[in-house]
């Protein structure tokens, strides 16, 4: 579970894997709900959220999205200003601070979103085939790949925001260092 303060809100994002739409043998009925493309046929994922004020509950919703499976981890999810930005398989959701509306959806990786940062006044996604940054609305301005996936078997840390860019590790132990606008600086891929 990740748990974020903001103003006078106590903000909780939890991994749901055994939620069923509709079903009466959920833990918890959650008021609404938002879907990535394609998870009203193939749900993958579900987070819920739920905000108390003063220890109590006053709102919730829970997010479903397909594709590579996710959970609630370190950086899945942000408080930016008025905004929640949650990382749900494939998928960055943008929810409102306390409506819990749903502001924007972004499909930012064929894959997995595992980690999302903010830049200035931009979001940069860790995903597991691309690097992606956003703009506060949701659109993307650039998208980076490189020869593999981004993702690390043997805990070497495969994603990093420096002062001047981006260090990326893919599985075959390739290097990359990009720039904030997306572009390559230097690679270790043997040509």
């Amino acid at each position: 579970m990740n748990r974020h303060q903001y103003k006078d809100l106590r903000i909780e994002v939890l991994d749901e894997p055994t939620f069923k739409v509709g079903s009466a043998g959920n833990n918890f009925n959650y008021l609404k709900t938002y879907f990535g493309n394609g998870a009203e046929e193939y749900p993958t994922s579900n987070h819920g959220v739920k905000i108390f004020q003063d220890d109590v509950q006053i709102n919730n919703c829970i997010l479903i999205s397909s594709g590579g499976a996710t959970g609630i981890y370190s950086n899945s999810t942000l408080v930016d200003n008025d905004h929640l930005l949650i990382c749900c398989c494939d998928t960055i959701f943008c929810l409102t601070l306390p409506g819990l509306e749903l502001k924007w959806k972004t499909q930012c990786d064929p894959a997995t979103c595992f980690k999302i940062y903010k830049q200035q006044d931009d979001y940069i996604i860790h995903g597991e085939l691309k690097i992606t940054k956003l703009n506060k609305d949701g659109h993307i301005k650039w998208e980076f790949s490189g020869a593999d996936i981004f993702v690390s078997i043997d805990n070497e840390e495969e994603f990093k925001l420096e002062n001047d860019g981006i260090l990326i590790t893919d599985f075959a132990k390739v290097k990359y260092k990009i720039d904030f606008n997306g572009k390559l600086i230097w690679d270790t891929f043997k040509r």
